[in-house]
């Protein structure tokens, strides 16, 4: 069920004419619920109607909202908004446990990973673990390769960054070139007068 708050209802309304001024409208209320100051008996100015389900109360509103009311008098319109209906807030909010949460993250993939390890198997005579759930045996698993001690290369050899360098000017005639260009000729004595190009 859905209700739907009604306000500026006044002295001259009661729970039968809203029921019937809904019906005049063409929607099908279950029940009004006028609300009163609960001391004194006087009429609080609004209502909650209520409606079989969520699509009728929102279609009520679409289609009622803002209308006349009809036998209204003096003329009203109908006043009408979806009904919130609060808690009070809880006192005390809930408290994290950070040790119950790795806890249970811990048992989570303890579990995980006990199932996946769990068929794999040691075989004593070849020395290899297997693993029936992929079809890995010890007898279908390829040896390591061996290789002679020579084949073998260093994997970070030396380099000779000067004799690496006299090879690739040798081979860029260009480079070289622009080098010995750019070079900086050593004067006789600080106080010499710097060559011009020319």
């Amino acid at each position: 069920m859905a209700s739907l708050w009604m306000g500026d209802v006044d002295e001259n309304m009661n729970e039968s004419f809203i029921m019937q001024a809904f019906q005049v409208m063409g929607e099908t209320a279950l029940s009004v619920k006028i609300i009163r100051n609960r001391f004194t008996g006087a009429l609080s100015g609004y209502c909650f109607v209520e409606f079989p389900d969520h699509a009728a109360a929102s279609r009520c509103l679409v289609n009622v909202n803002g209308k006349l009311i009809p036998s209204a008098n003096p003329p009203k319109r109908f006043k009408l908004k979806h009904a919130l209906y609060t808690k009070p807030p809880d006192p005390s909010p809930p408290t994290r446990n950070p040790a119950a949460e790795y806890m249970q993250a811990f048992n989570y993939y303890s579990q995980q990973f006990q199932h996946m390890f769990s068929n794999w198997k040691y075989d004593q005579k070849s020395g290899y673990d297997s693993s029936q759930q992929y079809g890995y045996t010890a007898n279908n698993w390829q040896a390591p390769e061996v290789y002679a001690e020579e084949e073998l290369e260093d994997p970070s050899p030396s380099v000779d960054v000067n004799e690496a360098n006299k090879d690739f000017m040798q081979q860029s005639d260009e480079l070289y070139d622009a080098l010995i260009c750019c070079r900086w000729q050593p004067l006789d004595s600080v106080t010499s007068k710097i060559p011009t190009e020319s």
